[in-house]
């Protein structure tokens, strides 16, 4: 028996495509579902501008909603709009008098008639919730899904209804449907984002769980999440591993070289010790050495970091005017994560980056809104950045300690191959800095703590820490 496999209808909008499969199976009848303000609008008439730029037509068929002139001029402040398109490629429609006259027969005989005479091939239908409140029974609006279900499909015309519900209930809207998407908003404090669902879609393979999204200028950009993306990614691609180094000759002796290519370091140490110098210095070598590094952080600004490399004799402009170097800068406030994990592996991927350090994995936990996913984030980015054989340094501070000990924790500590523990002593009232190794992956090193220090010529590493009576903290 052969079977011809169903075309899939390309959105347009970012990162849509991906969660949904590839795109939404065509000729099919959807639900987008969501509370006012969540979005459904833009998405679908987003869809539909992006496919009346092929040429295709689209039909926008209205019941209780916003007035077609008042949803133009909300829709023209957006990128994608194109009002040559209107009245042309794009056609509206308002239904909901005869709605109103005939019930849900009149409905379904003038979206026939319009179909068979404007043969659209996208239909877009905003207010249907006012469909349910017009049918007299479920039996009757299940009627009318069927048969609405069957038409799209004979003329071949992808459709998406607009409800501001929201939920996965045994409805008819929602189990005649092929497909089933909501928008919804989450809240943490005085902090609110967007986020997306594919409950359901028929004939794709899509990606489950909540994602986030923006509404820009542009229009809408989605984000899938990234445990999602790593989830499906596979297996690590095989690698050579090779030695890379510190920049520091003192600690690549003590290291036997440095650490394994495309592994992960953190750097923990006490405010002020000495962890971005230090990660600084690791960008520096792999500068000098030709390769493309990339800097995220997210409480100095490039400007800032610009002159600390300075203090300790490294020039970083030069190579941030040849492109070698890149900073992406936030400050933790209003970010989404997501959209930040985006577009730092995009400019891996884009600029084949080699080192990558992220100054302040703090702040990049402080981001992540939706409690308990933390770990599973850090888990999907450093698999992410060991995929592309990136040698990646986080630093994180830690407290003063009463009696010296840093106590990472375990399910945490496993995400680094490598841990380098920066603090301070007291020695007779003064504080002394102190390296030391904790993790070192596939590697021999001195396991003995060792005196660092910093001057304007940078950081040396000089014997190993036998400070009389010394007090950690």
């Amino acid at each position: 028996m052969n079977t011809t496999r169903i075309p899939l209808l390309h959105t347009g909008v970012p990162g849509l495509d991906h969660i949904l499969g590839g795109g939404f199976p065509a000729h099919s009848l959807y639900l987008i579902e969501g509370l006012a303000g969540s979005g459904k609008t833009t998405l679908a008439c987003q869809i539909g501008f992006h496919h009346a730029h092929q040429g295709k037509k689209v039909l926008i068929l209205t019941l209780i909603a916003e007035t077609h002139n008042k949803m133009l001029n909300h829709l023209s402040n957006f990128s994608f709009f194109d009002e040559s398109l209107v009245g042309d490629r794009i056609k509206f429609l308002g239904a909901y008098s005869e709605l109103l006259r005939g019930g849900l027969r009149a409905l379904q005989k003038l979206i026939a008639a319009t179909l068979a005479e404007q043969r659209p091939d996208i239909m877009i239908i905003d207010g249907f919730r006012t469909v349910r409140e017009a049918a007299p029974s479920d039996m009757s609006l299940s009627e009318f899904m069927l048969s609405l279900n069957s038409l799209v499909s004979t003329m071949e015309c992808t459709t998406f209804l607009l409800s501001p519900t929201e939920g996965n209930v045994a409805d008819s809207e929602n189990t005649l449907v092929d497909g089933l998407i909501e928008l919804s908003q989450f809240e943490r404090g005085m902090q609110l984002i967007r986020e997306i669902k594919v409950f359901k879609l028929r004939g794709s393979k899509h990606m489950l769980g909540r994602h986030v999204f923006e509404v820009g200028s542009d229009g809408v950009a989605i984000y899938p999440r990234l445990e999602a993306i790593n989830s499906a990614a596979g297996a690590e691609p095989p690698q050579t591993p090779s030695r890379v180094g510190f920049g520091i000759d003192g600690w690549d002796l003590l290291t036997n070289g440095g650490v394994i290519s495309g592994s992960t370091t953190a750097l923990l140490g006490n405010p002020g010790v000495g962890k971005t110098l230090m990660a600084l210095h690791f960008i520096y070598d792999g500068l000098k050495r030709g390769e493309t590094c990339l800097i995220v952080g997210f409480h100095e600004s490039p400007t800032r970091l610009l002159e600390k490399a300075r203090s300790v004799d490294i020039d970083l402009q030069p190579h941030l005017d040849s492109g070698k170097l890149q900073v992406i800068w936030n400050p933790p406030l209003e970010v989404l994560v997501d959209g930040l994990a985006q577009q730092v592996l995009h400019n891996i991927e884009q600029r084949k980056v080699v080192r990558l350090m992220v100054d302040g994995i703090d702040a990049l936990r402080e981001i992540i809104l939706h409690a308990h996913r933390t770990r599973s984030f850090l888990v999907a980015l450093v698999n992410e950045l060991r995929r592309r054989n990136v040698t990646t340094f986080f630093t994180q501070e830690l407290p003063y300690f009463a009696h010296g000990t840093a106590k990472p924790e375990a399910s945490e500590s496993m995400l680094f191959e490598n841990i380098i523990l920066m603090r301070y002593v007291d020695v007779g009232g003064v504080n002394r800095r102190q390296i030391g190794v904790l993790k070192l992956r596939e590697s021999t090193y001195d396991a003995a703590n060792h005196v660092l220090l910093i001057s304007n010529q940078g950081m040396s590493i000089e014997g190993p820490a036998s400070f009389q009576r010394a007090q950690p903290f």
